[in-house]
């Protein structure tokens, strides 16, 4: 079997620095969890202004 990859999605209205450390903290508990990071993406969702981060796992 090959890689399994995972997307993960994380959204913040209200500050860009707590979806930051949201980020940071999905990160290293999924680096324990034996997953390697592949990319990780910040912007805002649609017109809504709502702050984004797309993190892509492997494992």
């Amino acid at each position: 079997m090959g890689k399994q990859y995972k997307v993960l999605k994380k959204s913040n209205v209200w500050s860009t620095e707590k979806l930051r450390k949201e980020v940071e903290d999905t990160l290293n508990n999924v680096s324990k969890d034996g997953w390697e990071v592949v990319s990780v993406a910040f912007g805002l969702s649609g017109g809504s202004g709502i702050s984004t981060a797309m993190i892509t796992i492997c494992k």
